[in-house]
C-alpha cells in the first residue's frame, strides 16, 4: 500500500501541465522553455545578478563581479570577463548607464565607469555603510523619481546614523529597512522598517514597492512563527519585526494597528531575488505581476496583483520549481530586453549557475494599449521595465531630447490610455522637476484614481509652497490609494 500510495501523492503535489525540463531538473507551466544560459565555469556560486546597459548579465560572488557574454550568438554565454573585484562578493547590484551600484565589503558603494566603454574604476566610492552579512546589506533600485532605493536586512547596521535628512519618515528605524537617497548619494533617509531579511524589491506600474521577507525556520510549528511572506512595503510604516539578529524571533502581528498587513504568507523559504513582469513576452496573465524566488526549496513564486482599496490582494503559484535531484537554489531574477527571465544560483558554496526562461507559444496576447510604438513620445511611455538601466539607456536620451511639453500634454489628456499618464508624471518628476502648478491642479481633478495618486506622489516628491491645497483636496479623494499619497507627501512636509 505503501509503495502505491507514495506515486500517487507526488502526482497531486504536480501542478497541472506542468513540464519538466529532464536535463535541468526544472519544471515550469505549458508553452514556457528553460535553457541554461551559463554554467558553473563561468560563474560559480552566484551571490547577485543585474543587467548592464546593453543588456548583458553580470553576477557577483566572493572575490569577482563577473559580466557574461554570448559573442557566438548562441544563446548561451562563452566568455566571463571579471569587471571589479571585491573581496566579499556582492549581495545587490544595478547598473545606472556605466556605473555599477553595489553592496558588499561592508558599504553601499559605486564602481564609476572607466574610461574604456564597459570598463569600470578598480575602487569604489563609498557612500554609506552596510554589513556584508546574510541579513546584511542588499538590493538596489533607481526609483521612479530618480532617487536610490537600498534595501537591508535586521544585520545590516541600519540605524538613526542613516537618517541624516530632515524628512525622513522614519527617525529611528528597527530591523531591517529601506533607504532612500537622492542621486548624488550624499544623504540618506530611511522609508520603511521593520523587516527581518528581505533580499530584493521591485516597483510595479503604479509605483508601488513590493518585497518578500524571511521567517526564522527554527521557530516553525511554534505559536509564535512569522512564515516567509510578500508585503506591499507601505512609506513610513513599520512591517512587524523588531529584533536584529538572525536567531531570534520577535515580530508584530500584522493585525496590530501600527503594523502593516502582510500581503500574503507563503511559509517556509528563504526569501532572495524579486521582480516585477513589465514586459510583453510572457502572456497577459503574468504582466505587472511579481517573480519571488525561493532559495531553501528551490522555486520562484509568480504573485499576481489585484487591485483592492489601497492596496492588493494576490495568491502567489509556482512558476518554477526544482524536480529530481538536481538542485535549484535561486538567488536572483531579472527580466532581459527581449522580456525573458534570467534566474541565477548559488550561495554558500553550492554550484552556479543562469537560466532563462522565455515563452515559446503561439498565443501571447497583444499588449492593450495598442501595437509596436509609432512615436519617440510612445517609445518612452511604453518603455519595457523602464526603471532597468538597458530600458533607461534607451528612453532617458529620447524623453530629454523631446523635453517636458509632451509629457505634461499626456498627463492632461483624458483620451490617453492611465497606464500612459501615469508613467508620463513619473517621466516629468524624475527628469523634469515635476508637475507645474497648473498641471498639477488640473491632473488633480481627473477621473482616474490611478492618475491622481500618481500626481499626488509626485507633488510630496517635488513638493513646493502653494500645493498645500491640492494635496488637501487629494487627500480627502474617494479613492484610497489617492489619500494614501497625499497623506504621505503632507506628513513628509507639513506634518
Amino acid at each position: 500500500t505503501r509503495r502505491l500510495c507514495l506515486p500517487l501523492a507526488l502526482a497531486l503535489l504536480i501542478p497541472p501541465g506542468a513540464r519538466a525540463i529532464d536535463d535541468l531538473g526544472l519544471r515550469v507551466p505549458p508553452g514556457f522553455r528553460v535553457t541554461r544560459y551559463a554554467d558553473q565555469d563561468l560563474a560559480n556560486d552566484i551571490y547577485a545578478m543585474t543587467l548592464d546597459a546593453d543588456g548583458n548579465v553580470v553576477a557577483t560572488s566572493q572575490g569577482w563581479v563577473k559580466r557574461l557574454l554570448d559573442t557566438k550568438g548562441s544563446g548561451k554565454a562563452d566568455k566571463a570577463e571579471v569587471i571589479a573585484l571585491t573581496a566579499t562578493g556582492g549581495m545587490g547590484m544595478c547598473f545606472d548607464g556605466g556605473d555599477l551600484y553595489f553592496c558588499g565589503d561592508g558599504w553601499f558603494s559605486c564602481y564609476r565607469a572607466g574610461k574604456e566603454k564597459g570598463t569600470l574604476q578598480p575602487k569604489p566610492e563609498r557612500f554609506i555603510p552596510l554589513a556584508f552579512a546574510e541579513h546584511g546589506g542588499h538590493a538596489m533600485r533607481k526609483g521612479p523619481d530618480g532617487w536610490w532605493y537600498v534595501i537591508g536586512g535586521n544585520d545590516s547596521g541600519i540605524d538613526q546614523r542613516h537618517v541624516t535628512r530632515p524628512g525622513s519618515p522614519v527617525k529611528k528605524p528597527q530591523a531591517g529597512a529601506i533607504l532612500r537617497l537622492p542621486p548624488d548619494c550624499k544623504s540618506c533617509e530611511v522609508i520603511a522598517h521593520g523587516f527581518r531579511n528581505p533580499y530584493d524589491f521591485d516597483f510595479n506600474a503604479d509605483g508601488e514597492i513590493i518585497t518578500y521577507d524571511s521567517d526564522v525556520e527554527a521557530d516553525y510549528f511554534l505559536p509564535w512563527y512569522s512564515p516567509t511572506r510578500l508585503y506591499h512595503v507601505a512609506y513610513g510604516g513599520h512591517h512587524g519585526w523588531r529584533l536584529n539578529g538572525y536567531l531570534r524571533s520577535w515580530a508584530r502581528p500584522d493585525y496590530y494597528l501600527d503594523t502593516v498587513d502582510i500581503l500574503y504568507p507563503i511559509g517556509r523559504g528563504s526569501p532572495t531575488g524579486v521582480v516585477c513582469y513589465r514586459h510583453d513576452q510572457f502572456p497577459e496573465h503574468y504582466r505587472g505581476g511579481v517573480f519571488a524566488c525561493d532559495w531553501t526549496f528551490g522555486k520562484v513564486y509568480f504573485c499576481p496583483l489585484e487591485p483592492k482599496g489601497a492596496t492588493y490582494t494576490t495568491k502567489p503559484e509556482v512558476f518554477l520549481e526544482a524536480v529530481g535531484a538536481n538542485g535549484f537554489d535561486p538567488t536572483d531574477i531579472v527580466v532581459a530586453p527581449d522580456g525573458s527571465l534570467f534566474i541565477s544560483m548559488g550561495g554558500r558554496k553550492t554550484r552556479g549557475s543562469v537560466f532563462r526562461v522565455e515563452y515559446m507559444g503561439t498565443d501571447r496576447e497583444p499588449v492593450k494599449r495598442g501595437t509596436t510604438p509609432r512615436t519617440d513620445l510612445d517609445r518612452v511611455l511604453w518603455a519595457p521595465q523602464p526603471l532597468d538601466a538597458w530600458s533607461r539607456a534607451r528612453w532617458e536620451p529620447l524623453a530629454r531630447r523631446l523635453g517636458a511639453k509632451p509629457f505634461l500634454d499626456v498627463v492632461l489628456d483624458a483620451g490617453r490610455d492611465e497606464a500612459d499618464r501615469v508613467r508620463a508624471v513619473e517621466v516629468l518628476t524624475e527628469l523634469f522637476d515635476g508637475l507645474p502648478a497648473g498641471t498639477a491642479e488640473k491632473a488633480a481633478q481627473c477621473l482616474s484614481p490611478l492618475v491622481r495618486a500618481r500626481v499626488a506622489w509626485s507633488l510630496g516628491r517635488k513638493f513646493r509652497r502653494g500645493d498645500e491645497p491640492a494635496l488637501a483636496d487629494l487627500a480627502a479623494d474617494e479613492a484610497p490609494a489617492v489619500r494614501v499619497n497625499a497623506l504621505d507627501a503632507l506628513a513628509d512636509h507639513i506634518g
